[in-house]
């Protein structure tokens, strides 16, 4: 089993990534239960820091144990490792007064579940100084060397700067994935239609997410086989890419699931018991495959992880996405995928400004409700984008991952996703009679959406000449 720890530095490496990531999605809920004065999005909140204050003390014990057991290898620096060990202890300390903050909270309130709100504004700010004190106690480049190389070979490697990248997003997805699970489950036993609403947002920017992180995953290949380093195995990222493959797929049903959901209560005024039971589905089958996913992607760089027993693949050209890249490099196979691609961007952008139409008030004659019905065909065409783009992909990875305006445009395709929800999830604009005027904040929000996919259009129409 994969989640049973072999060592310590295993254990370190499955409890560490929870705070940082899990306090910025619960920071996220605790916000939106302060502002809508939501009883059981406070108390789940509450609960949850203190959950993660109680696991400061499995990090510090494996890290600790951590230090004891690679004190002689010649992977870690005794500097680097004392100021990791120094800095960590602060972010553990600043955790579990965060914690301790929050079951004091949770003791005021009482059987009534209600604290003052001075107590709970001092708990938002433990928590917003403690995720400020673990950034600090980043201990990615302690581990991956990787990330301070800066050997970059002309026409065959990618920017090191992708690895770095990839570190940082490839945590969002699984760890959000994780807790927005647990309110998921909280918010269908306390039958709370807030948290419902919430749940299902977190799942559809985890899966937006996804994108790019399987984008830099690819990208990080190239920076850590070309030029090699000696002990990263390039048939062990292949079988790492195979899951990665299959936790896309898992998020795009999930989040599409999720967001159909979001979009059908808007309309209908009530969740229906089968789609969020479809999306309890999708999420755990989902969590599961992550869980695989994130355990081959720890083999390819801490050989501190992997025991006797195990055996770890040796071909290079054997998997999924070696037979997928295979297959694109046909003009058969591209074409029509790139006709898809292009139609999809068609959907995404006349939808996007219709809804800039409405909002800006060259469109007053009809609803926001109206609108809103037409969103269907943007999530469309981003599925249709999503699937295709990472086939062209895979036809040609090395040289879109090289061009200057691959990156902007993968960073725009999930800003403009994750801003337009706000589409779905604002009761001022859901409730826009004809003739009424769009709140201020939708028309940024409208244009902001506007503009990162025409940039995304732009970007990619570039990609051929830069």
């Amino acid at each position: 089993m994969h989640l049973i720890p072999q060592s310590w530095s295993h254990l370190h490496m499955l409890v560490s990534v929870f705070p940082s990531f899990g306090l910025v999605c619960v920071l996220g809920f605790y916000v939106a239960g302060l502002l809508a004065d939501n009883i059981a999005a406070k108390r789940t909140c509450l609960v949850l820091f203190a959950g993660l204050g109680l696991l400061s003390i499995p990090i510090y014990l494996s890290g600790a144990g951590s230090m004891a057991a690679l004190s002689g290898s010649s992977r870690f620096t005794k500097a680097a490792m004392d100021a990791h060990y120094i800095w960590g202890v602060a972010a553990l300390v600043a955790l579990v007064i965060t914690g301790v903050g929050a079951v004091v909270a949770l003791a005021l309130s009482g059987s009534a579940g209600r604290a003052s709100r001075d107590t709970l504004r001092v708990v938002l700010g433990l928590g917003v100084i403690t995720l400020g004190v673990l950034i600090a106690a980043d201990g990615w480049e302690l581990v991956h060397r990787e990330l301070q190389s800066t050997v970059v070979i002309p026409d065959v490697s990618t920017p090191p700067i992708w690895p770095h990248v990839h570190i940082i997003l490839n945590h969002a997805p699984t760890v959000g994935w994780a807790f927005a699970l647990a309110f998921y489950v909280v918010a269908l036993v306390a039958n709370d239609d807030l948290m419902k609403r919430g749940s299902l947002i977190l799942f559809v920017i985890c899966a937006i997410l996804g994108v790019p992180t399987y984008v830099t995953g690819t990208a990080s290949m190239w920076a850590l086989t070309q030029p090699p380093i000696p002990e990263i195995s390039k048939a062990v990222i292949n079988a790492h890419r195979d899951m990665a493959l299959w936790t896309l797929f898992g998020l795009a049903f999930t989040g599409l699931a999720s967001w159909f959901e979001l979009w059908r209560h808007r309309h209908l005024g009530r969740f229906s018991k089968l789609s969020l039971t479809l999306v309890m589905v999708f999420a755990v089958i989902t969590l599961g495959i992550m869980t695989e996913t994130g355990h081959r992607g720890g083999q390819v760089n801490h050989p501190e992880i992997r025991v006797a027993t195990e055996i770890l693949p040796t071909d290079p050209q054997a998997g999924i996405s070696m037979a997928i890249e295979s297959l694109m490099t046909s003009m058969v196979w591209f074409v029509p995928w790139q006709i898809v691609h292009f139609f999809g961007y068609c959907l995404i952008f006349g939808t996007a400004f219709a809804v800039l139409l409405r909002v800006l008030g060259f469109w007053k004659s009809v609803s926001f409700a109206a609108v809103h019905r037409l969103l269907l065909l943007g999530v469309l065409g981003v599925l249709m984008n999503v699937f295709s783009g990472m086939l062209m992909l895979l036809a040609d990875s090395y040289r879109y991952l090289n061009d200057v305006t691959f990156g902007p445009k993968i960073a725009l395709i999930a800003i403009g996703a994750v801003v337009a929800l706000y589409f779905s999830a604002s009761n001022r604009l859901w409730n826009l009679k004809p003739g009424e005027d769009a709140p201020a904040a939708a028309k940024w929000v409208a244009g902001v959406v506007v503009l990162a996919w025409a940039g995304v259009i732009v970007c990619g129409r570039l990609l051929n000449y830069l």
